[in-house]
């Protein structure tokens, strides 16, 4: 026991002492960088940017059991970071620790995670982007949008369309996200090669379903994935006759006879198969089918650019 007047003894007088100076040093912090960031502004300084990015255990530690008031310092100064007009000319090495940081100091902050997997995403760090989506969706999985654009990067940036279904489907199994994903996980599925996913994720909506406007609608999609699903089959063995004979089939039947398909697959529509101008499967009672996939898309320079949105403001 410490002496009257000193109760808890120096142990407990020492650390009295360590919460000021953590205090003092947290907002040393902040004030520093404020002081750097109001420099930015002017003409002749370099585009702003973000010298050091501490590791969150220290930041933690300094803000005495408020990260979220380091997380909030940071994200302020990471929308600074990503409003720079002079961003391309700095680069954008330092978006994904900055958002990486925040995201550590608030896994809550479902916003940090979207911002800076769409930005990412634009500028071709894709890596950068999946992985800053792919924490988001572990640490807030209530937020659709990011699993979402983790589909988007997988079909656009990465032509992987059968990944892409299965992020648009965890995104349309969050409580409350837009009906309209479902069409989205039927294309990706889709273009794919995946029906089969397509169809029994419809199946599994469609019983759960519970008012009959749903149901008409899952319904329709339903069918389309069973149309799509028996058109790739036949689309195959079109293939393979052109591999054959160097030409296409005058008819579907000639597949059949050929025996490169055991017999036509029932049509979903109650239609008759045929070929359409484009040499795929069609129906004389349902004409639409989703396009063939695209190639994925190269980044030739950023698709983000805040220099291009300022010189705009300035005209």
């Amino acid at each position: 026991m410490g002496p009257p007047g000193n109760p808890g003894g120096p142990l407990l007088s020492g650390m009295r002492l360590a919460r000021p100076l953590q205090m003092a040093a947290f907002f040393a912090l902040a004030v520093a960088s404020g002081l750097a960031a109001s420099r930015m502004p002017v003409a002749q300084d370099r585009p702003y940017d973000v010298e050091i990015i501490p590791p969150a255990a220290v930041l933690r530690l300094l803000s005495l059991g408020h990260p979220t008031l380091a997380a909030n310092l940071y994200w302020l100064r990471t929308v600074q970071y990503v409003g720079e007009p002079r961003a391309t000319e700095r680069g954008w090495e330092r978006l994904f620790p900055l958002a990486n940081l925040v995201t550590d100091l608030d896994p809550a902050h479902g916003y940090a995670y979207q911002v800076a997997g769409t930005i990412l995403g634009s500028l071709g760090r894709i890596e950068e982007s999946n992985a800053i989506l792919e924490k988001g969706m572990r640490s807030v999985p209530n937020r659709y949008i990011l699993p979402y654009l983790r589909a988007f990067n997988a079909f656009y940036y990465m032509g992987d369309y059968a990944l892409a279904g299965e992020y648009v489907e965890i995104a349309a199994r969050v409580p409350g996200a837009p009906s309209h994903l479902r069409q989205n996980v039927l294309a990706m599925y889709v273009k794919g090669r995946r029906a089969e996913a397509a169809i029994a994720f419809l199946e599994e909506a469609l019983a759960a379903a519970s008012d009959d406007e749903s149901r008409k609608a899952i319904q329709g999609q339903l069918d389309q994935a069973r149309f799509e699903r028996e058109a790739d089959r036949i689309d195959e063995a079109v293939a393979s006759y052109r591999a054959r004979y160097g030409l296409a089939p005058a008819s579907v039947s000639l597949l059949v006879a050929e025996g490169l398909l055991p017999a036509l697959p029932v049509e979903p529509f109650g239609g008759r198969w045929i070929l359409g101008e484009d040499g795929r499967a069609r129906s004389t009672a349902h004409d639409y089918r989703f396009r063939p996939p695209e190639a994925p898309r190269a980044h030739p320079e950023p698709a983000f650019d805040p220099g291009r949105h300022a010189a705009k403001e300035e005209r």
